[in-house]
């Protein structure tokens, strides 16, 4: 009974004799592997799209494109598939340097050996599924590094980062630049009354409410707590009181289950030309306080 292939290989070659050899080469081995070939670079971008492969063996004088660029044109246009360049004798130093830009291997043609080209190709394939994994738990620490773990929006760290960019843009370009800052109303009796589950249920469902009701430039964020920031670009003053008033009335309004109603105090300020980021959070931070002595449930501005 045979086998199934353990790797689909995608050879882009344009020299026939070389292109049979190779083949010939994993034949012998048992390397159980399906090769694809393709004669130009265009052809061989077509059969990615169209064949899920594994490794490419790849010739960087084609017909159609020759020189690092043949290497890096495919690594863009595949960037997941690990390559393994075929070169001369008197290329080597030239694959030395593709596999800098990114290659996972080079292989000299006339040295090429049966077991060689097995374990190059196997190699490859470990070395790209390594760097892919590498990759995802470096981009998910970056992610928690920069979202609140609880409600999915942007934690304080992100925020400050993009509060001082939109500072920067507003200084330079004039435009206009506002902050809502806001707090749930008596949130520890939500928790003492109902618990932490049902506390951390209402921060989730306000923080899902504010995201699905603001623009999409907006930045939304925890920044601490119940407390909560929306910074928003290309606003005055005016325009970010009318969307406080507006979250203040959708959060009054919502149905956060088993009859609990949860509302939330407002301060609202608008960025000014002498402001750094204490300045213009402490202000917003002084309406929000403001609201909150006049009875909370409100929107405040200074």
């Amino acid at each position: 009974m045979s086998k199934s292939p353990l790797y689909t290989v995608l050879l882009i070659e344009d020299d026939a004799g070389d292109a049979l050899l190779i083949e010939e080469i994993l034949e012998q081995q048992e390397c159980l592997a399906r090769l694809v070939t393709a004669e130009r670079l265009a052809e061989g971008m077509s059969c990615l799209q169209h064949i899920n492969c594994d490794a490419v063996l790849l010739d960087m004088n084609l017909p159609d494109s020759s020189g690092l660029s043949t290497m890096t044109r495919l690594i863009d246009f595949a960037p997941g598939i690990p390559i393994i360049i075929l070169t001369g004798d008197s290329d080597e130093s030239f694959a030395i340097e593709a596999v800098k830009l990114g290659a996972q291997d080079y292989l000299v043609k006339g040295s090429i050996d049966g077991k060689i080209l097995k374990r190059s190709i196997f190699y490859a394939v470990e070395r790209k599924k390594l760097e892919l994994a590498l990759k995802q738990t470096r981009d998910l620490f970056e992610r928690q590094a920069r979202i609140d773990y609880l409600t999915g929006v942007y934690n304080r760290l992100m925020l400050n980062e993009l509060l001082e960019a939109e500072q920067q843009r507003a200084r330079r370009s004039g435009a206009d630049l506002s902050l809502v800052m806001y707090d749930l109303d008596h949130f520890k009796k939500i928790n003492d009354s109902y618990g932490h589950t049902v506390g951390d249920h209402v921060l989730k469902e306000v923080a899902q409410l504010a995201s699905n009701n603001v623009r999409a430039h907006d930045i939304l964020a925890r920044w601490g707590g119940e407390e909560f920031v929306v910074l928003v670009p290309n606003s005055d003053l005016n325009q970010a009181i009318l969307l406080a008033e507006k979250l203040c009335c959708l959060c009054r309004s919502y149905d956060f289950g088993n009859g609990l109603q949860v509302t939330a105090s407002f301060g609202v300020t608008q960025f000014r030309a002498d402001d750094n980021t204490e300045s213009f959070t402490v202000r917003a931070d002084e309406a929000l306080y403001l609201a909150k002595r006049n009875g909370r449930n409100r929107v405040e501005s200074i």
